[in-house]
């Protein structure tokens, strides 16, 4: 069997060699670009290290809103009936309840693609 490095270890790679082994050799001009770059391949790098965690929870949030009818028609097709459901105040009696789950949603995304805020609001 071959050892091969999966997508995770690619990106870290990638990133480390732009980091510390181009962005140090480019022209100033070019640095805000290429850390840009780098950051991408942060979030991609945390984005598959999260993916299976954050669909399960996000499966989860759905169903203790919907019960076991969101696992049956699909993640996707409830969330866009938690949003109408949400505008048209469907969870107005359960605001407290929901508001933590979406808390806890959003949170699990923004340790994807902003770690950083998260430390910030004081949610880390």
């Amino acid at each position: 069997m071959r050892n091969l490095p999966d997508a995770a270890d690619l990106l870290k790679t990638a990133r480390d060699g732009l980091l510390n082994g181009l962005l140090p050799h480019l022209p100033k001009e070019h640095h805000y670009t290429a850390l840009m770059a780098a950051n991408a391949l942060a979030i991609a790098l945390r984005e598959i290290q999260s993916d299976a965690g954050h669909a399960q929870a996000e499966a989860t949030l759905l169903h203790k809103l919907y019960g076991s009818a969101a696992a049956s028609e699909g993640v996707d097709a409830f969330a866009t009936r938690l949003a109408s459901d949400l505008r048209t105040g469907r969870f107005d009696a359960r605001l407290p309840e929901v508001g933590s789950l979406l808390l806890a949603e959003v949170s699990a995304r923004l340790r994807v693609s902003n770690p950083k805020y998260l430390k910030q609001a004081g949610l880390a």
